[in-house]
């Protein structure tokens, strides 16, 4: 059965805006409002959320004194007819305003994804509890006894011959985690029970492991991916020196004896780690799972670097 793909749209007539949430209010900024914004938008699946920056230019002070850390961002871009959401996630920084010339810049660092750094370990509903004797030196140095309950909190533990995915389940949802997807290689079967003694994330990325599958972002969004299906997103996306590719692919090999592909193209939001994508090129050409890639605008310029697997 053939390849299905698609080049959908054209790169040209780029934009780009960002909605920063703040409580509940929102701001938006675009260029299509003559607001210069440039970003930085790296995406892999190595299992951390990514960085990213976008740099706002001439930002009014009362626009400015809008942003916080910890709002919600959002940032949408790219050319005609494929212009979307290319992350989201939590401001972690807004950097004081610089000036480069004539212009004023702000930077603003946020993580992809939610917040889920002080995220705490979760426990089970059932609490044990004893009574525990304190002292207490008075100030004329006498010591007085008292007792008070301590109630104890136990981590959640699950029984023996417990599957992984019982387990992602019950931690997504005690912890709130959005998963918007989970593929396991293998449902793995804990023969001796399973206790969470870990951060719920950890854990999850931990299991997911133990299933042969791997835990990355996209979009701002948790997935667990199988690696089995070599389109799992639907996608049908082509890349060639006629439609986004700038020049011919370069080869990179590592000392583990792992092989991946560099493609510089004009920069498409559709592109994230796991997609899959069509390439045909003189040096490659056929279906590749995406490991990473680097969404980039400086000023006029709109590129991408992706690296995808051999």
């Amino acid at each position: 059965m053939p390849v299905k793909v698609k080049s959908d749209g054209y790169y040209w007539g780029y934009t780009t805006a960002i909605v920063i949430t703040h409580n509940r209010a929102k701001l938006t900024l675009s260029e299509k409002n003559s607001v210069p914004i440039n970003y930085e938008v790296p995406s892999d699946d190595g299992g951390s959320p990514a960085t990213c920056t976008v740099t706002v230019f001439n930002l009014a002070k009362t626009h400015l004194n809008k942003i916080h850390k910890g709002d919600h961002i959002m940032l949408h871009t790219g050319p005609t007819g494929l212009y979307g959401l290319l992350t989201e996630g939590t401001i972690s920084q807004v950097s004081p305003e610089t000036r480069d010339g004539m212009d004023k810049e702000t930077q603003i660092t946020f993580t992809e994804g939610k917040d889920y750094g002080k995220e705490k370990r979760l426990y089970s509903k059932f609490n044990g509890s004893k009574m525990v004797t304190h002292k207490v030196k008075t100030s004329d140095g006498k010591t007085i006894s008292y007792q008070k309950k301590q109630v104890k909190k136990v981590n959640i533990a699950f029984k023996k011959n417990v599957k992984a995915s019982q387990i992602i389940a019950r931690i997504k949802r005690d912890a709130k985690i959005d998963i918007a997807a989970v593929h396991l290689k293998k449902n793995k079967v804990y023969k001796r029970g399973y206790s969470l003694s870990s951060k719920p994330l950890a854990a999850i990325k931990s299991i997911a492991k133990d299933c042969g599958s791997k835990v990355y972002y996209r979009r701002g969004a948790i997935y667990i991916d199988d690696w089995q299906k070599p389109n799992p997103y639907n996608e049908h996306l082509y890349l060639a020196m006629t439609n986004g590719l700038t020049q011919e692919p370069t080869y990179n090999s590592t000392d583990d004896g792992s092989a991946t592909w560099t493609l510089e193209c004009f920069d498409d939001p559709r592109i994230l780690a796991g997609s899959a994508v069509y390439v045909k090129s003189t040096e490659l050409t056929g279906l590749k799972r995406v490991k990473s890639v680097t969404h980039t605008h400086d000023r006029d310029s709109y590129k991408m670097e992706v690296v995808v697997y051999a």
